[in-house]
């Protein structure tokens, strides 16, 4: 990593825009920044680290960065362009500050932003634009994080010498900031914590034994002896003092089979015993059977000859309703034709009463129809004569109907006369209003003839404001497309950093599980015979075998390529987001006042276009105006010659409506002599047809009346003459008689059914088997009491000996599973031994009492000070060597991370903070290299190409001065660039580039400048 270009505004004491090209520093190597106390010399380091990271060093706090100098308005900023793997790059942050509100009074709270882009000659490529991300991108970029780039690249004034000075507890946290120890304290933990479960694992299975132990006991003790018994029960004050002795498992097995084989023989007499009963109950049983059969038998017999008198009696209605049955069909057809002669009956009355309702409603009826009796049915030659009557007064009213048709027609003609008399007089009206309005209209086009003239005459200035509108109104639509891309973008950003946090996410979960598995890792390096790396033994007995989640190196390079490829999913999220927001401004200028009212914008084009639309329009509307005028002028003499004829028109049409009403009512007045005053012939001749169809009705009505009195009487007579071979007296008796055939055969079977119960019950009775039975019925009652006692002692025994069986059967799996735990017991113990053997050692319990995360960091701290002697040998001229000490004794908790300085002329080990200040600074410098190039070493290959040095050179003598100084002029010949912070003067004469800081009342202002001789 190395820094091209820093620039600064409104950021600590830098209010004014302040910039360093470290470029042409580079050129030198080492500059020397100088100025005077408090001028914001190492303010520039902070902002180099609030640039990249987010974070200051030392105390300062990040939401109090902006400058007190600058204006409140102004915005604090810190851009810096930087290299790093043959990449460029720019990173601007604006930390968290307050600002004026845009409107009112008070101050608003402004969020810290960061943008990082990716330069590519002159266009740049936005990576990340929050401040986590780009936080995460410049750790990936750079390959450290805030804490190791200000130890590594940034050596704050009073800081650098923590390592050399601190105590042993405070350099292991301060090592640990620095290198990734956490997996094998994570290891040591893991190993703790299998061996805490191991022990727990036996200490389970210990119990586990006694339970079973217990178990067999408990099912053993329903089955044991009197003495057993007790001597399981609690001592008492009568008791013995020590009670005797549990059995064993093989003990309660052997006893348990003695019990077993004790309930099989008892089970085996009651099961004969058993067999018996039930033979003797078997012969009871059916002597008892064939004494219930015939008891059964005879009280049948007795009920059957008990009930004969009324089977007797039903078989008598069953032979009347059979000969009633052969009279069923003569009965129901008088039945038949009575209902008939009722229902015509009933017809003719109803007939009657239609035929009185219209004679009511008929007009003009002639003499016969009055006189007509109708109270009763009358004669069918009344009724005839009736009909003639009503016929030829028919033909009569039909004449007069003529007439009124013919008059009817004289008043359509006047009617039609007077509308064409209306007609003429409404087009004589019609046309006087014409005239009127066609006199107003020459005026009106008049009037718009002049008004096109002049709207020729504003065609131009229509056009450019139409123009103008539509131009805002396509850019305030625009706008809303532009806001749509614009939240689209923003989505697509944040689904992006969605995905890269889950990259990220997927990534640790895969380095936690590979430092889970590092004790697998381990155990997979070691050889047999070679000491362990951590507890140090030569035999490996049981080595960790891998997890089924171990991470394979190839899972975890394609976790990474995974999170790269989200990296740059997201920085094209960025990019394009950025390109929109430039789209949506520009949008936003061209429509102005409408960019947050298209629609008001939309109306306003459209009224703009209509405006012009209607100018242009009546613009081109002159010529027809002109032609429109001379047709008004000309349609005026027209509608005076209509005018004329209307009213001649009038005139005649009203004298020939006169004449065609004076004869319609000659017509209705003859009418009406003849009928009456308001009689329509039209209603009469209607009254006669609906009284014609009731008396046609009526005269058929009677002729079916009387055909179906003669069919009664031809049933009767018929039934008459069949009731004269039968014992029936009458009709009624023979309907008394009649029943429905399902009775009939239901009676049928009843009385069969009873005479074959007659000849089954005297044949059993006279059966052979039944014929020594005893007067009184066998005891089956004692016999089935002997049988169920019998059957409880046999159903007990089977109770007894299947729990025998189960108790063995559980005491013998009892003690397999006590055999099987047993061996367990033995593999867990040894397992628990090894395991809390090596996590005592991973976690410095047992000796040397340096745990595993502690040797680590030892190892690290023996490579610092590896660096870091190359270096002060030179600085020393080879007096001083750094040394790791025991600090902390054995089984101390500081113990593997002391240091000691070794006096080449003294030739003995003493503290570090014995020695002096200038040799301190030197120590300290050295010792903060050498941190520097071991965390390089161990970074994956990252390639420092800066490294910033604040204060400590004043406490050098010349000398001592000089061989620092020849160390950073290695440093610079190595390819660093270096820059140092100091107040010692002799510095200025040896550095010749440098950046001076000056301070004022409006703030510090930083420029380059030569600090040297040319």
């Amino acid at each position: 990593m190395k820094p091209h270009r820093l620039e600064l505004e409104a950021f600590g004491p830098y209010a004014e825009p302040t910039a360093i090209d470290f470029d042409t520093l580079s050129d030198e190597g080492l500059f020397l920044i100088h100025g005077s106390t408090g001028a914001g010399k190492t303010f520039l380091l902070d902002a180099l680290s609030f640039a990249l990271y987010g974070e200051v060093s030392g105390d300062r706090n990040v939401r109090s960065l902006k400058s007190d100098h600058a204006a409140p308005a102004a915005v604090p900023r810190v851009q810096l362009e930087f290299s790093c793997g043959g990449a460029r790059y720019r990173v601007e942050r604006c930390p968290a500050y307050t600002a004026p509100k845009a409107r009112g009074q008070g101050f608003t709270d402004k969020a810290a932003q960061a943008v990082l882009w990716r330069l590519n000659g002159s266009e740049a490529e936005p990576i990340a634009s929050r401040t986590t991300e780009v936080s995460r991108e410049v750790e990936q970029l750079v390959g450290l994080n805030g804490s190791q780039f200000r130890q590594v690249i940034l050596l704050p004034q009073g800081r650098f010498a923590e390592v050399l000075r601190a105590r042993a507890e405070d350099r292991e946290a301060l090592l640990k900031t620095l290198f990734d120890s956490v997996r094998f304290e994570q290891a040591s933990f893991w190993l703790d914590e299998r061996a805490k479960a191991a022990r727990l694992e036996l200490t389970e299975q210990n119990r586990n034994l006694e339970q079973l132990q217990r178990q067999a006991a408990q099912t053993w003790s329903p089955y044991a002896p009197a003495a057993d018994a007790t001597a399981t029960l609690e001592p008492t004050e009568a008791a013995v003092p020590e009670p005797p002795q549990p059995l064993s498992l093989p003990e309660l097995q052997a006893r348990i089979a003695a019990v077993v084989a004790a309930a099989a023989k008892r089970l085996d007499q009651s099961s004969t015993a058993l067999e018996a009963a039930q033979q003797a109950k078997a012969a009871v049983d059916r002597q008892a059977e064939r004494w219930d059969r015939r008891a059964s038998a005879a009280a049948t017999l007795a009920d059957l000859e008990a009930k004969q008198p009324l089977v007797d009696e039903y078989r008598q209605r069953l032979q009347r309703a059979q000969q009633a049955e052969t009279l069923r069909a003569s009965l129901e057809a008088e039945d038949a034709a009575r209902q008939e002669l009722q229902r015509r009956q009933e017809q003719l009355g109803s007939q009657l009463r239609r035929t009185i309702r219209a004679r009511d409603a008929a007009q003009a009826l002639p003499q016969e129809l009055v006189l007509l009796d109708l109270l009763t049915p009358p004669g069918l030659e009344a009724l005839g004569n009736a009909r003639s009557a009503l016929a030829a007064r028919r033909a009569e009213v039909t004449a007069l109907s003529n007439k009124a048709q013919e008059a009817a027609q004289a008043e359509n003609a006047a009617q039609q006369a007077a509308r064409l008399a209306a007609d003429a007089t409404a087009k004589l009206n019609r046309d006087r209003a014409a005239l009127e309005a066609r006199q107003k209209q020459l005026q009106a086009a008049t009037e718009t003839w002049r008004q096109a003239c002049s709207a020729g005459d504003q065609l131009d200035g229509l056009q450019r404001a139409a123009q103008a509108a539509a131009d805002r109104a396509a850019a305030s639509e625009a706008l809303l497309a532009a806001q749509t891309r614009q939240r689209e973008a923003i989505t697509a950003q944040n689904s992006a950093d969605a995905q890269l946090n889950a990259a990220q996410a997927a990534l640790l979960e895969l380095r936690q599980r590979q430092i889970a598995g590092m004790a697998a890792r381990l155990a997979g390096d070691l050889d047999d015979g070679a000491p362990c790396p951590v507890c140090g033994s030569a035999h490996h007995p049981a080595p960790a075998l891998p997890s089924n989640d171990a991470v394979a190196d190839a899972t975890l390079t394609a976790a990474e390529q995974q999170l790269s490829t989200a990296g740059a999913a997201a920085r094209r999220a960025a990019a394009t987001l950025a390109t929109v927001a430039s789209e949506l401004k520009a949008l936003a200028e061209k429509a102005g006042t409408a960019v947050d009212d298209p629609a008001a914008a939309r109306l306003a084009a459209h009224q703009a276009r209509d405006s012009l639309q209607n100018a242009s329009g009546l613009a081109a509307e002159v010529e027809r105006l002109q032609r429109a005028i001379q047709g008004h002028e000309r349609e005026l003499q027209a509608l005076q010659s209509n005018l004329q004829a209307a009213a001649t028109e009038q005139a005649v049409h009203s004298s020939a409506a006169a004449a065609d009403l004076g004869r319609a009512r000659a017509l209705r007045a003859e009418i009406a002599l003849e009928l009456g005053e308001a009689v329509d012939p039209r209603a009469v001749l209607e009254g006669f047809t609906t009284l014609e169809a009731a008396l046609k009705e009526l005269a058929q009505g009677a002729e079916a009346s009387a055909s179906a009195g003669t069919r009664l009487e031809q049933a009767s007579a018929r039934l008459v003459r069949e009731l004269s071979g039968t014992e029936f007296a009458d009709a009624l008796a023979v309907r008394a008689a009649l029943k429905e055939e399902r009775w009939r055969l239901e009676l049928a079977e009843r009385i069969a059914k009873v005479e074959r119960q007659l000849i089954e019950a005297r044949a059993v009775l006279g059966a052979a088997d039944l014929a020594d039975l005893p007067p009184e019925r066998p005891d089956t009652a004692a016999a089935e009491a002997a049988l169920i006692a019998t059957d409880a002692e046999r159903t007990a025994a089977v109770e007894r000996h299947s729990e025998a069986r189960t108790a063995r059967n559980a005491i013998d799996q009892l003690a397999a599973e006590h055999r099987q735990v047993e061996a367990a017991v033995q593999t867990a113990q040894q397992r628990a031994s090894l395991l809390s053997a090596v996590a005592d050692r991973c976690l410095g319990r047992t000796a040397p009492y340096i745990s595993l995360q502690r040797w680590v960091l030892s190892t690290y701290l023996a490579e610092i000070c590896r660096y870091a002697n190359q270096r002060l040998e030179l600085m020393t001229s080879g007096r001083y060597q750094l040394r790791l000490s025991d600090e902390g004794g054995r089984g101390g908790r500081n113990a593997g991370l002391g240091l000691r300085v070794l006096d080449a002329y003294t030739g003995e080990e003493r503290e570090v903070s014995s020695l002096s200040g200038g040799e301190t600074f030197q120590a300290s410098l050295a010792l903060a290299l050498g941190v520097a190039d071991t965390v390089q070493a161990h970074s994956g290959g990252v390639h420092l190409d800066a490294l910033f040095i604040d204060e400590g050179f004043g406490s050098l003598d010349p000398d001592s001065l000089q061989l620092a100084m020849d160390e950073l002029d290695r440093l610079r010949d190595g390819g660093r660039m270096i820059g140092v912070i100091s107040h010692v003067g002799a510095l200025k004469e040896r550095i010749r580039a440098g950046i001076a800081i000056s301070t004022g009342e409006r703030g510090s202002v930083a420029r380059l400048c030569r600090t040297g001789p040319d």
